[in-house]
């Protein structure tokens, strides 16, 4: 006997919803035979669970958390309070179904140590044999719109710092780096143009730059409450050496693949932050000066002239209906009614998964379990103009030798 069971979501076929909105979908059973059951159980979960180990000393450790955001449950068929068996009959059965998502629920995301997970559970449940789990995942995002965060995020960035080298019993002039960013905060999609100016009175070469944008992720847990720190470089990029006693300026773009928004404050267990690096390399002495420089990555860009940003009503009651949809970027008088890019569509975002983390398993907690095990959260990636680069009045992309060490 074959019973399959596919779930599907309304007008929304990349599954992928904001907090605050209503998920609304459709359960089609398919059976080639009657079947028997007690109860048909219906699931809309919204959880985050965190796990890893430690060994010290000699022993190894355990390290768990769980938060829960979302438990709805619908009886599509009889129910567990009552001894009732119901047949269900040869054929298709369709069943439609609607959650609304809290406002504060935290963007979906399948981490090494842990995740923030959505699904939707389909339970066959049969109490004289083993229940059928048929389990869906979606997405869900934090509405992050870089236009309504901190103003900081529209401003340039900048930030300097010294080091010095030891060459036998001396030390070295400085080298300077300033690190300039037009803007804090981008979305996927967009590159981030990086202006350094190296300033090297040192008596040694910069052999290198290397630049990266770094997603760190900070888990909690529960038991025993305790903390570490994942560090993924999910963007890299090179620029040129800088001879000593010269000055050099140089723009180099770092990407922004598909990946989750920042979001440090509405999960207990899971925050996630950016950070663009810039290594400065000296190999002679095997030596390094480090920059830092903290983003926001949002999933609504900044605003860019000639576009216009449609996103779901900003309200904390139902929305009228299922079919409210994803906020899209699009040409000004060109807004969609559903997520497929259409004709004319420029700046409407894909969906794409991230690269850089693991897909899920979203059966882990079923023995009998049907269907694909594996998810992987989809998030939107723009198409649209990147910012423009932080000019320098420092040097050109040339450079220069500096004045104060010329013979």
């Amino acid at each position: 006997m074959v019973v399959t069971c596919e779930i599907s979501f309304d007008n929304n076929r990349h599954g992928t919803f904001y907090a605050g909105q209503l998920v609304g979908g459709c359960v089609t059973l398919k059976s080639d035979k009657p079947k028997e059951v007690q109860a048909i159980l219906l699931k809309v979960v919204g959880y985050s669970i965190t796990k890893w180990s430690e060994k010290s000393l000699g022993s190894t450790k355990q390290y768990a958390g769980r938060e829960d955001y979302l438990s709805s449950n619908t009886y599509l068929l009889g129910s567990e309070q009552n001894n009732n068996r119901h047949i269900i009959q040869a054929g298709v059965h369709n069943y439609n179904f609607s959650c609304q998502l809290p406002y504060q629920c935290p963007s979906s995301f399948e981490g090494r140590y842990g995740c923030i997970r959505y699904i939707v559970k389909v339970l066959l449940i049969r109490p004289w044999k083993y229940d059928q789990a048929y389990t869906t995942g979606f997405t869900v995002l934090k509405m992050m719109d870089l236009n309504f965060e901190t103003p900081q995020l529209r401003l340039a960035a900048h930030s300097e710092g010294y080091r010095t080298f030891c060459c036998g019993p001396c030390k070295t002039d400085p080298l300077k780096l300033e690190l300039n960013l037009p803007q804090a905060g981008y979305v996927p999609g967009q590159k981030i143009p990086v202006t350094v100016v190296v300033v090297n009175n040192s008596s040694v070469a910069v052999s290198e730059l290397r630049l990266s944008l770094v997603m760190l992720i900070r888990y909690f847990s529960l038991s025993p409450d305790h903390a570490r720190v994942e560090r993924i470089i999910i963007s890299r990029a090179k620029g040129d050496a800088v001879l000593k006693q010269c000055t050099r300026s140089l723009t180099i773009d770092l990407p922004v693949p598909s990946t989750p928004p920042t979001c440090v404050e509405l999960s207990n267990l899971i925050q996630i932050a950016y950070q663009v690096e810039v290594e400065a390399l000296v190999k002679s002495l095997r030596e390094e000066q480090l920059m830092i420089m903290p983003v926001t990555i949002g999933t609504m860009p900044l605003a860019v002239s000639g576009i216009v940003v449609q996103q779901p009503p900003r309200r904390s009651a139902r929305y009228d209906s299922p079919a409210d949809e994803l906020p899209v970027v699009t040409a000004l008088g060109s807004v969609p009614n559903d997520l497929t890019p259409r004709e004319g569509d420029t700046f409407a975002p894909k969906y794409e998964e991230s690269r850089h983390t693991p897909r899920g398993n979203i059966n882990e907690e079923e023995i009998h379990a049907f269907g694909i095990n594996e998810f992987a959260p989809l998030y939107p990636v723009y198409s649209i103009p990147s910012p423009t680069p932080t000019s320098s009045a420092n040097a050109g992309n040339a450079g220069i030798v500096n004045q104060s060490y010329e013979k």
